[in-house]
């Protein structure tokens, strides 16, 4: 796959990218899918953004999205098991990266805790968007970190030739065992698609030894269909996901057990009406999305614990109006509502149901051939409406603009500038119990004000003949920034641990949701060369480098920051045949909180090789990966549970894809 950046704001750094100067010409022919309707080329895009397709994406596709993206400059992951593991993008997680699917979100409980599994299959992507800027303030208060929209084309938008393709792979560590596969076609007007995968694997082993308890088991398959017809389309999907994984046991309890099983039904509507009888509107797009989904987390073997119920309804309206003056754009609502609970001897959260109406507005214009710009609005209505408590109401109101100046035409320079709001959520708001997965006993707090971030992202993108080179430099300050911050009750230096009522000493760490002023700021680099191009194949070299600082006012640095890291890497092909190796050096990180542990660094080497045995529109491809070949012992600085829970050890993975 190649990897595109914006050709205005790139996603901090764009990432081994290999691009000449006389192509950025092309990169104008690309789509935005997240973008509102009628602003999706990246001619008219002044958004940083990154899409992850072809080859190159299925060289990352992992367990989870959080492990596919990793290695992006600026992204890393919270992994707290190889099945639990969400995107971490410049040290922000959980709650404030929003992971979309097909443009609606995905639904499940992972943003209240690191230990839930994510219910995006990311072997079934077609393409992974990676979005800052104006556009992410469009999908809600879940963005301010990020946006991830995973593509599937479960709901084809045209009529595709009758194809698909069949993957499986084996893993020798941890044992896992992949068959994925997916076909579509369709006949005059209608269209279809199907996929389905299955993962099976045991626990890993890092350089220390087995993790026990690690394993993980996963089923997802999905249909769609849709009519298109010259208006444009309309159609209907329905998806199921099932897994069953392991948490990595806690060393001062060797005797706990416990696995989380999650299940999840889907049901995603989606059209795009060209030319409707409203007046100064060009195109409508509907996107409505209902889930049901149950989530158990088990103490051991036959004894449930905590069962998270979550039954959610999201729809989005966008409006695309004809060009008013010098300015495109577009005006839209989203509304939905949430009843989520929590029920159980352990239950932390109360029954809550949450519900939201925003509108928003983004509008773009050249204001000369060489500058371009993008400002955009929304405001949110949120209520949460706690079993237990008295309902909370926030007003949100969150704009953000970008300017892209085209220097020449080697040069690009950026500057974007947003201020969003976020409310605390319901696990921030009204948290009060234990949490047996994670081993804490987490405190909410109903009084918490509305999240206010400020942000500004300066971008340089040079391209010179064999070279290009990304850079940015970017810095946050976040008013009343909602953190989950460890209790020191009795002054020891160490967190307290408590019993599962909070009434005395026990085996769960006590953390409670707190504010306080954040200032933020970092750097991300990607640097790409093409060192030989020839009758004998091409030769790229790819570095990257991120850093990130994060410093509460009040409270000192920010807990589980993601450290610096450096990576290169060179890519090899010839005719049928690909390979690469890269090297990724993660630094120390020293600069903790308070009552957080420094991580020692490591250096990760990993090699892969692909070869097309077929030619024509077949493609028969036989890979292999080779993954930490130097057994390291690395530690996740941004996981809860580095100490227990080591990166993978030396793996080796080999498959097969065939095209059809």
């Amino acid at each position: 796959m190649k990897f595109y950046t914006i050709s205005t704001f790139i996603l901090i750094g764009g990432f081994i990218q290999n691009v000449y100067s006389e192509e950025i010409k092309k990169i104008e022919e690309l789509t935005i899918s997240a973008s509102p309707i009628g602003l999706q080329s990246l001619e008219h895009c002044a958004a940083p953004f990154t899409i992850l397709d072809g080859e190159e994406l299925r060289g990352r596709q992992d367990s989870t999205i959080g492990e596919t993206l990793s290695n992006i400059p600026g992204i890393t992951t919270d992994r707290f098991s190889p099945l639990a593991s969400r995107p971490v993008i410049r040290g922000l997680g959980g709650k404030r990266v929003h992971i979309l699917e097909n443009g609606v979100g995905a639904m499940d409980v992972t943003t209240i805790s690191a230990d839930h599994a994510t219910t995006i299959e990311p072997i079934q992507a077609e393409a992974i968007e990676i979005i800052r800027g104006p556009a992410t303030l469009l999908y809600g208060s879940e963005a301010t970190g990020g946006l991830i929209n995973v593509l599937t084309n479960r709901i084809p938008e045209y009529i595709p030739e009758f194809g698909g393709s069949f993957y499986s792979s084996y893993g020798v560590n941890p044992l896992e065992k992949l068959v994925s596969m997916q076909t579509e076609g369709g006949h005059d007007k209608l269209a279809f698609h199907f996929d389905f995968t299955r993962r099976d694997a045991r626990s890993y082993e890092s350089k220390t030894g087995q993790i026990d308890n690690s394993f993980y088991d996963t089923l997802n398959f999905n249909f769609g269909t849709s009519y298109v017809d010259t208006w444009g389309f309309l159609g209907i999907s329905y998806g199921h996901f099932d897994s069953l994984h392991g948490i990595p046991i806690n060393p001062d309890d060797p005797s706990e057990l416990p696995f989380l099983e999650s299940e999840q039904d889907r049901i995603d509507i989606a059209g795009k009406f060209n030319n409707p009888l409203l007046p100064g509107i060009e195109t409508v797009a509907l996107q409505v999305g209902y889930n049901d989904y149950t989530h158990t987390e088990f103490e051991s073997v036959g004894e449930a614990g905590t069962v998270f119920d979550n039954e959610q309804f999201d729809t989005r309206i966008e409006l695309k109006h004809v060009k008013l003056g010098r300015f495109d754009g577009v005006i839209g609502t989203q509304f939905g509502y949430k009843n989520l609970s929590a029920v159980g001897e352990e239950a932390f959260l109360p029954k809550t149901k949450t519900e939201n109406i925003a509108v928003f507005i983004l509008e773009e214009t050249d204001i000369t051939d060489s500058v371009h710009l993008d400002i955009g609005g929304r405001f949110d209505h949120e209520s949460n409406d706690p079993s237990n408590a008295s309902e909370i109401t926030n007003d949100m109101y969150s704009i953000s603009s970008g300017l892209a100046w085209d220097v020449n035409e080697t040069t690009e320079v950026g500057i974007t500038i947003g201020r969003s709001q976020r409310g605390p959520t319901a696990a921030e708001l009204f948290s009060n119990g234990p949490h047996v997965a994670t081993g804490t006993f987490e405190i909410g707090v109903s009084t918490l004000d509305i999240e206010t971030t400020n942000s500004l992202d300066l971008i340089l993108n040079k391209t010179y003949e064999n070279l290009e080179l990304n850079l940015t430099l970017f810095t946050n300050y976040a008013e009343d920034f909602v953190f989950l911050q460890g209790q020191d009750l009795d002054g020891d230096g160490a967190i307290d641990e408590v019993n599962e009522t909070n009434t005395g000493s026990g085996e769960f760490q006590l953390l409670q949701y707190n504010q306080d002023d954040l200032f933020m700021y970092g750097l991300e680099a990607s640097l790409d060369i093409n060192l030989y191009k020839g009758n004998n194949g091409r030769l790229d070299l790819n570095l990257f480098g991120d850093y990130v600082r994060a410093e509460l006012d009040d409270e000192g640095n920010l807990a589980r920051i993601s450290p610096a890291r450096f990576g290169s890497g060179l890519n090899y092909s010839y005719k049928k045949l690909s390979t690469g190796i890269d090297f990724t050096n993660v630094f120390a990180q020293k600069d903790n909180s308070s009552l957080e542990t420094d991580t020692d660094g490591y250096s990760v080497l990993n090699i892969n090789a692909n070869y097309n045995l077929l030619s024509g529109k077949q493609d028969l491809n036989i890979f292999l990966k080779a993954t930490n070949i130097m057994d390291e012992d690395g530690r996740l600085h941004t996981s809860f549970i580095k100490d227990r829970a080591p990166i993978m050890g030396r793996s080796l993975m080999i498959g097969f894809q065939v095209n059809f």
